[in-house]
């Protein structure tokens, strides 16, 4: 069971005003405070929940007041959903929820740490959610208004990084940071943020949205990932970084057959053997050890004292990983990957009125 926290982006109503209301209508766990958007007076972040009537109702709740004091909502709000990175321990998502919202109305602060959840997913759970998103980019475009795509504050994912990502930091990096439609920023705070959803204080419309992005999450790990020994043949792309730039050729260079030394990279870039070596460094952070090879001095027939220079980098097209942990499953038991797989009908449904409705909009 997955958590999931809501950042509702309002105008119109001020940040004191907002806390006298909850106040007045005994909802607590709620911190209001600035959001820096421009023409977004206030954010109402809602503390972990877990999908159960009592948190439905919590939202309900928190959404009526706003809606009755008057809170508006226009292009600049946007609707952050957090899923958490791991499952929560607790079997009783009522007891949870109350829980959690007793916590943050006493300390300001989430629940959190090993007392609540487990370990984090592996790279490979979250890679899988990251790509069926991106796969699907053009669809979850038509679930909301046409000011939610290509916003800046909610940017699309770089899926040539994303193809070659094998960590949590390397899937951040095929991010544009905070800015996009899922965050990676947050993951140290146990969340992965989705940003895309349009601003809202209709408690039906941030429900459905929690209740998809949680079954995508829940469908990957569930019906996509399994834990073993696992053997990968893995190809490089024929290029990563921007084309013309120096470490853009060292690349090329290098993933030629049986690659190149570092003299003839230097004198084709017009840079040092130290600033080559940290180049090299670099492209194996982006792909992994195992795609760069180092060809020694003495591995090309020089000795040591002949110079740093003679060495020699190939960027391999394929190479074998072997690796202990999770992996997809393979094709014959493998979920499907589209973002609808395991969504019940009733929500698959209201969404699909809903991008029906915005298409004659």
């Amino acid at each position: 069971m997955f958590t999931y926290g809501i950042e509702i982006e309002t105008s119109g109503q001020s940040i004191t005003e907002i806390k006298n209301a909850l106040r007045h209508n005994e909802i607590n766990g709620c911190i209001v405070k600035p959001d820096g958007t421009p023409s977004v007076d206030c954010e109402i972040v809602l503390p972990p929940l877990p999908v159960c009537d009592f948190s439905f109702d919590y939202i309900k709740k928190v959404c009526r007041v706003l809606q009755n004091i008057g809170c508006r909502i226009n292009r600049q709000c946007g609707l952050h959903v957090h899923i958490s990175n791991a499952q929560t321990l607790r079997n009783n998502p009522t007891d949870l929820a109350s829980r959690s919202i007793q916590y943050t109305e006493r300390t300001g602060r989430f629940i959190g740490g090993s007392e609540f959840f487990g370990d984090p997913m592996d790279a490979v759970a979250v890679k899988d959610i990251m790509t069926r998103y991106a796969n699907a980019q053009p669809i979850i475009n038509s679930m909301f208004p046409s000011s939610r795509t290509s916003n800046r504050y909610c940017n699309v994912m770089r899926t040539n990084r994303l193809d070659t990502a094998r960590t949590i930091e390397q899937l951040r990096d095929a991010t544009t940071g905070k800015f996009s439609v899922i965050n990676l920023n947050h993951w140290r705070n146990g969340t992965i943020e989705f940003r895309q959803a349009s601003g809202t204080i209709e408690a039906d419309k941030i429900i459905n949205w929690v209740l998809f992005l949680i079954n995508l999450v829940h469908h990957t790990i569930e019906n996509r990932i399994e834990n073993g020994q696992s053997s990968e043949t893995i190809s490089t792309p024929e290029q990563v970084f921007r084309s013309g730039s120096r470490i853009g050729l060292i690349y090329s260079m290098c993933r030629s057959n049986g690659g190149c030394d570092v003299h003839d990279l230097m004198n084709a870039t017009g840079t040092t053997a130290i600033n080559i070596r940290a180049r090299i460094s670099e492209i194996r952070a982006r792909l992994s050890d195992g795609a760069v090879v180092t060809h020694t001095m003495q591995a090309n027939g020089n000795s040591y004292g002949d110079g740093q220079d003679l060495a020699r980098y190939e960027i391999l097209s394929e190479y074998q990983t072997q690796s202990t942990g999770a992996r997809l499953m393979p094709d014959n038991r493998l979920g499907l990957g589209s973002v609808w797989a395991s969504l019940p009908d009733d929500i698959f449904e209201w969404w699909q009125n809903r991008i029906t409705e915005l298409s004659r909009s």
